[in-house]
């Protein structure tokens, strides 16, 4: 069993969450919301909202062959890569199964930092140490929050930090006095800041400082899970099972919509010839719904015209859109968006009508 251990922010979100809502992600101990979950993630499409994300995994791959080797790992090539940049991908069980998603950082010449919502650590190590590649999980070394919303570049600006930097790039700098990465690695649209752990409470402070003219609020991890909803995007754990064992054929990319993390022209990555093989087979696609409910109803049956058509996975209420809204696995032939579904709940029926992704785009738009 995980041990479940506080953030390096959790002095500053104890004191905001009085209710004492808190959950946990990856053995980290996070606060479930502030105080009004809808609030939180209206905030980040509205004004700004700040959230913990130090329960992310963050492993760090060092040597002379640690971009070869993340290539053969990754479906894009991470050898490509520029220091200061990163790409997004996947990682595959020699069967095609999806093991993980996430964000790989060249750090230097022969340095690499993978960032991702769910560890394989074991895996990932006994592979690379064949290859000479040094691997070392960081997780518990630093600490890393997210800014997104409208005014996320005012708010770094304001703290004094240029926020001038592109999507999937970052920078190291000194921050009066503090040692910071800033990082655009986020499907929001926002930063994040990672520091030193002992270092987080003076970081969490000069953010919130700097964001209050912008009405700046923390968020919980039910605002952000919230958010991923509404952009359609599905995590490991939470949303699906990952391979786990060397030749799962699933979850397919395709089941989960992740294809886009694949670049089908990069040929050595591990479970290239299982993933195009199951390709030409699959059967399943992951489509949005809108609900006739204010239920949420994960995992609930799907029929389309009398006959099982999927199941849904996240589900929940969403205040941008005022509804109740899931993201589904569904067989092809029920993937047209506007396709009337109903989904089978305790309650009783449930109508639903299919949707494409995402439902929403990013939460607000970075100013200049």
């Amino acid at each position: 069993m995980m041990d479940v251990r506080a953030t390096p922010f959790h002095a500053r979100t104890a004191v905001l969450n009085p209710g004492n809502a808190w959950t946990s992600r990856n053995g980290f101990t996070l606060a479930t919301a502030y105080g009004d979950r809808d609030a939180e993630a209206l905030a980040a499409r509205t004004t700004a909202a700040m959230a913990d994300i130090s329960w992310r995994w963050r492993l760090r791959l060092e040597g002379e062959r640690a971009g070869e080797f993340l290539s053969r790992l990754c479906t894009k090539n991470v050898a490509a890569l520029s220091p200061g940049v990163a790409l997004k991908a996947l990682w595959l069980s020699d069967g095609g199964g999806v093991r993980g998603a996430g964000a790989v950082a060249r750090l230097g010449p022969a340095a690499f930092t993978l960032y991702a919502s769910a560890p394989d650590r074991e895996w990932i190590g006994s592979a690379a140490a064949r290859v000479g590649v040094a691997v070392r999980d960081v997780s518990d070394e630093d600490g890393g929050i997210a800014l997104i919303g409208p005014y996320a570049a005012q708010i770094l600006k304001a703290a004094g930090l240029d926020p001038a930097l592109e999507p999937l790039s970052f920078r190291r700098m000194s921050w009066r006095g503090l040692d910071i990465l800033l990082s655009r690695f986020g499907e929001h649209g926002g930063y994040e800041l990672w520091c030193q752990a002992e270092e987080a409470t003076v970081v969490w402070d000069r953010m919130m400082r700097a964001g209050v003219p912008f009405a700046l609020q923390p968020a919980g991890l039910a605002a952000m899970d919230v958010l991923d909803l509404e952009k359609g995007i599905v995590r490991p754990v939470r949303d699906y099972e990952p391979a786990r064992t060397g030749f799962a054929a699933g979850p397919t990319p395709a089941s989960l919509g992740l294809e886009r993390l694949i670049d089908a022209g990069h040929m050595p990555f591990n479970g290239r010839a299982a993933w195009l093989a199951a390709r030409e087979r699959e059967t399943q696609r992951l489509i949005g719904l809108a609900l006739e409910s204010q239920d949420d109803l994960p995992n609930a049956i799907l029929l389309a015209g009398g006959q099982a058509a999927g199941h849904t996975l996240a589900c929940g209420f969403s205040p941008a859109l005022r509804r109740t809204v899931a993201l589904a696995q569904v067989h092809a032939g029920f993937a047209e968006p506007g396709t009337e579904f109903t989904l089978v709940s305790p309650a009783g029926p449930v109508p639903g009508r299919g949707t494409e992704l995402p439902f929403l785009p990013d939460s607000g738009q970075i100013p200049p």
